[in-house]
């Protein structure tokens, strides 16, 4: 693919000279020639010191924030580079968003679940979540830098996809990623305590959630959970018509609700009709996703009995409630659970269906220190035993972090250990449980790496289990 630096600038209502542009980069040393360099100012590092390192890689052009002159390729300075990075992109590719019906989803917990349900109930749908941006090696952690995503877009475009959904961080979208994605549909799930060490306030992370609601079409739909109690503010922050979606309440709701052991069943209800519905997995948070991406798909205009046959064959994304059977018959369950809200939501699920409650956890470094003691509460108040353990420390002591987990383990009765190893921590879990018990091991999910320091380390806690002769269970 490739086009005209003027036509790309035509964007942003500049002009520039007529150079060819083959591809667009924002990382000196992934630069090929031709391309179009961002120099991006991140939290450590300048990327308009590396636009030498750029030019020498054969960059045709250099977009940036701050003077320079007598540089050998052409120039352009802007306000902010970012969202001139993220307009142009869309540009190169061809608007791929505006060609698809693309969903945003946020929210602190279960975006990467509603993003991957209407990836399997939506036709023809291509789903970006935080297991693919892993997987696929991409920039960033959920949501990635704006030419990947209109890459992506394009490219779901050019097999025939009429949906994209994607995940859209609060931090993706402040660090304005998401700039030049045009969404139809914003889906709001919940607000609990996260990411304070880079948004500082509550009142700050709500407001990064709400840029999603603020950028919505008035022929868009603002879908929210009815329980949040910021659900008025989203609504009133958009032009985008309100879908209300929850528990026994809103227009997309749920009915008559039987919890079985590993499944509920209920009446799904929507302006449309209701039809009997089961999703086959537990907690009363996997409904509220369910009933997210219900309300999404009802939007588009499926109907709900068609939205009931495909959450009966949905499935977790990897790493979500994923039970193992452990060789002494008891079971391990790998969750995502990272938040002190998500931690409590799974251990209370776990909490009637164990003989004993056993939980591995940690919390993860250089973040929010003040959801430390929140995760030892959430285990203090619903286990029988604890293992503190390690959770991505990366540039922290892990014994440090650890401390200030336990502070909240010991008011309580809970049982506990500090296994800093995280192999070793999840060895000693299934070692202890028996018939009838639970391990929970929370924090990583589908993560297949360890940060320590600097350093990536391999590491699952699936394969963990696995090659303790844990078998997954369909």
């Amino acid at each position: 693919m490739a086009t005209t630096l003027d036509a790309l600038l035509r964007e942003l209502g500049l002009d520039a000279p007529r150079v060819k542009i083959r591809g667009l980069s924002w990382d000196s040393r992934m630069v090929s020639a031709g391309d179009l360099f961002f120099a991006l100012r991140g939290r450590r590092l300048d990327g308009h010191e590396f636009i030498p390192q750029a030019i020498e890689k054969g960059a045709a052009a250099v977009v940036g924030e701050r003077e320079i002159s007598h540089l050998p390729v052409p120039y352009i300075q802007v306000p902010d580079v970012r969202a001139a990075m993220g307009k142009i992109a869309a540009a190169f590719f061809g608007h791929p968003t505006r060609k698809l019906t693309t969903i945003g989803v946020t929210g602190t917990d279960g975006k990467t679940t509603v993003a991957h349900l209407l990836g399997q109930i939506l036709p023809r749908c291509e789903a970006l979540t935080t297991i693919r941006v892993e997987r696929e090696g991409l920039s960033c952690v959920t949501t990635p830098e704006a030419p990947e995503i209109q890459r992506l877009a394009a490219e779901a475009l050019a097999r025939g996809k009429r949906y994209f959904v994607l995940e859209a961080s609060s931090i993706g979208l402040v660090q304005r990623r998401l700039v030049g994605t045009e969404f139809r549909i914003g889906v709001f799930t919940n607000l609990s305590r996260d990411h304070l060490d880079f948004h500082g306030t509550m009142e700050a992370y709500l407001d990064a959630k709400l840029l999603l609601f603020e950028s919505l079409p008035s022929d868009g739909y603002a879908v929210v959970n009815g329980r949040s109690p910021h659900a008025d503010k989203f609504f009133s922050t958009t032009a985008a018509r309100p879908i209300v979606y929850g528990i026994e309440d809103g227009e997309v709701w749920a009915d008559d609700i039987e919890e079985g052991e590993w499944k509920t069943e209920f009446t799904l209800v929507t302006p449309g009709g209701k039809v009997r519905a089961m999703v086959p997995y537990p907690g009363r948070f996997n409904l509220e996703n369910a009933l997210a991406a219900a309300a999404a798909a009802w939007a588009v205009g499926l109907s709900p009995r068609k939205i009931a046959a495909r959450l009966a064959g949905s499935s977790l994304p990897e790493g979500r409630l994923q039970r193992l059977r452990t060789p002494n018959g008891a079971w391990a369950v790998v969750d995502y659970a990272h938040t002190p809200q998500a931690l409590e939501a799974v251990l209370k699920l776990l909490r009637p269906r164990a003989k004993r409650l056993f939980v591995v956890f940690g919390a993860p470094g250089e973040a929010d220190k003040g959801k430390r003691p929140l995760m030892g509460k959430a285990a203090g108040e619903y286990a029988d035993f604890a293992i503190v353990t390690s959770d991505n420390p990366k540039g922290e002591d892990p014994a440090c972090i650890a401390a200030e987990i336990v502070r909240e383990l010991e008011a309580s009765r809970v049982v506990y250990e500090i296994e800093l190893d995280r192999a070793r921590a999840i060895r000693r879990a299934v070692e202890l449980a028996g018939p009838g018990d639970i391990v929970l091991v929370a924090g990583k999910g589908h993560e297949r790496y360890q940060h320590i320091g600097t350093r990536a380390i391999p590491h699952s806690d699936i394969c963990c289990l696995e090659k303790l002769g844990c078998e997954t269970l369909s």
